[in-house]
């Protein structure tokens, strides 16, 4: 960020000046924490040989200070910290089920009998356990705190509904000896879009 000139310190982490050396308006420049710094027009025009304009350029430049502040912080209150830990172990998890669901459904739409297949869906079936219990894990640090931002909320619980109808769905398929071909393509058409969706679903910016 480049730096202000003619500038006046008004409190920490505030202070007016000019963008540049022959600038005609105040600037605003907003230090809040280490990583968030900030420069912003005030609309008041520089002439600071007149008392009145700069305590109107000051009087403007906390205005501006505050209510980035306070957005700020509600931004800071509404996000979710989930441990790295948790998010990595089930991205890994699921990415791995949704790899061998999508190379059945290759060698299943190649059709080329049973040549790999059944080794895969044992791989995808034995993959379901580190998967729910990554999914158990993440549900009880993510949810309640996830609850009050209701834009997520509803993509949340999209979610929730899916990937609980690909667990039920799943161990039907995996535990009847003849596979319902509606059941199964559907369990592996909204396999295929879960992935997706958890990114835009993580993504999303939350709004209160």
């Amino acid at each position: 960020m480049p730096k202000l000139y003619n500038t006046k310190k008004i409190d920490k982490g505030l202070k007016i000046g000019l963008r540049e050396p022959e600038g005609t308006e105040w600037f605003a420049d907003m230090t809040f924490d280490s990583e968030k710094r900030t420069c912003r027009k005030i609309n008041v025009q520089f002439n600071p040989k007149d008392k009145r304009n700069i305590s109107l350029a000051e009087n403007e430049a906390r205005k501006l200070f505050e209510y980035l502040n306070k957005a700020r912080l509600k931004e800071k209150d509404q996000k979710i910290n989930v441990p790295a830990w948790q998010t990595k172990f089930f991205s890994f998890s699921l990415i791995l089920l949704w790899i061998t669901g999508l190379l059945w459904l290759v060698l299943d739409f190649m059709n080329l009998g049973s040549f790999g297949k059944t080794q895969l869906l044992i791989l995808h079936g034995a993959l379901i356990i580190p998967a729910l219990v990554s999914l158990g894990v993440l549900i009880v640090s993510h949810i309640p705190e996830g609850w009050e931002p209701t834009k997520k909320r509803k993509s949340g619980f999209l979610l929730s509904f899916i990937m609980l109808f690909l667990v039920i769905s799943g161990f039907v398929l995996f535990y009847t000896e003849s596979a319902v071909y509606e059941l199964s393509y559907s369990h592996s058409l909204i396999g295929l879009i879960l992935v997706p969706l958890i990114f835009w679903h993580f993504t999303k910016k939350s709004t209160s």
